[in-house]
C-alpha cells in the first residue's frame, strides 16, 4: 500500500484526470474501501443539477442520480457540504443529518443497494455560491469494520480526496461515465482472470494489493448481475466491456 507521501508524489506526475481517477481508486481500494465517487452539484430554482459525476457504483445509480432526481434526495451534498469537514454516513442512521426526512433515507437505500452500506463523505467546495461537492468513499462493510476503516485511514482519505480533486480540476475534470459500466481497472482484472492468471499474479502485473483486485473483480459481477467470476467475464465479453 503507497503511502499519502507516495500518492501525492505519483498523481503529480498525471497527465490525464481520468488518470487521477483512476489512481485515487485504487488507493480506495488499498485502504479497504469498495467504491468511490466524486460528485459535484450547483443549485437552480428547481433543485439540484449534477455538473459532474464520477462513480463506480451501478449504472443504474449513475442513470437515476444523473438524470432522475436523485440528486435532489442526497444528504451529503444537502447536510454535508456546509464546510469542509469528512463526514460519516451510516445507510442506518440519519441523525448525522439534522433536517434529513425519509425522503433522504430512501436516497441511502439507493445507495446501499448499488453496493455502499456506509460512507466516508469528502466535501472539496463547500455550498454557498457556484458549484459545491465531493468524494463519497464508501463500503458494504459492518458500522463497527467502517469505524475501524476510518479510524485506521479517514485522514489519508480525506487528503487524498482534496488532492486528487485539484489536480482533476487542473486537467480538465475529464469525461464523466461513459456508456460502458466497468472502469478500467475492473476489465484489466477480467482480462487477466480470462487469461487464466490468479489474483496474485494480477496484484503484481498491476502493482496493487491482492485485496484491491478482488474488490475490483467484485464490483465487476456486481455491475454485470454475475454470480460468479466466469459469468462475469462472460457477460463482459458478450456485452462488449473486454475483447480478446
Amino acid at each position: 500500500m503507497p503511502s499519502f507521501e507516495e500518492f501525492a508524489e505519483g498523481i503529480s506526475r498525471l497527465t490525464s484526470a481520468d488518470g487521477v481517477w483512476q489512481f485515487t481508486t485504487d488507493l480506495a481500494y488499498d485502504f479497504g474501501f469498495s467504491s468511490c465517487s466524486l460528485t459535484m452539484a450547483a443549485r437552480h430554482a428547481s433543485g439540484l443539477k449534477s455538473t459532474f459525476l464520477r462513480t463506480n457504483l451501478t449504472r443504474e445509480f449513475h442513470d437515476s442520480y444523473q438524470n432522475h432526481g436523485l440528486i435532489d434526495c442526497d444528504p451529503f451534498l444537502l447536510f454535508g457540504c456546509n464546510g469542509f469537514a469528512a463526514k460519516r454516513i451510516d445507510g442506518s442512521n440519519l441523525s448525522s443529518f439534522p433536517g434529513a426526512s425519509n425522503q433522504h433515507e430512501m436516497f441511502l437505500d439507493h445507495v446501499a443497494a448499488a453496493g455502499a452500506s456506509n460512507g466516508l463523505g469528502i466535501p472539496v467546495r463547500a455550498a454557498g455560491e457556484g458549484i459545491f461537492g465531493g468524494w463519497l468513499f464508501s463500503s458494504n462493510e459492518s458500522s463497527v469494520n467502517f469505524q475501524r476503516l476510518i479510524d485506521d485511514h479517514g485522514r489519508e482519505a480525506h487528503l487524498a480526496a482534496v488532492l486528487a480533486y485539484e489536480r482533476m480540476s487542473v486537467l480538465g475534470l475529464g469525461q464523466a461515465n461513459g456508456p460502458q459500466i466497468l472502469s478500467e481497472r475492473e476489465r484489466e482484472c477480467l482480462l487477466w482472470l480470462c487469461a487464466g492468471l490468479r489474483v496474485s499474479v494480477i496484484a503484481s502485473k498491476l502493482a496493487i494489493s491482492e485485496s484491491a483486485v478482488n474488490l475490483y473483480i467484485s464490483n465487476a459481477k456486481r455491475k454485470l448481475g454475475s454470480k460468479t467470476r466466469e459469468q462475469a467475464i462472460a457477460r463482459a465479453l458478450v456485452s462488449g466491456e473486454i475483447s480478446l
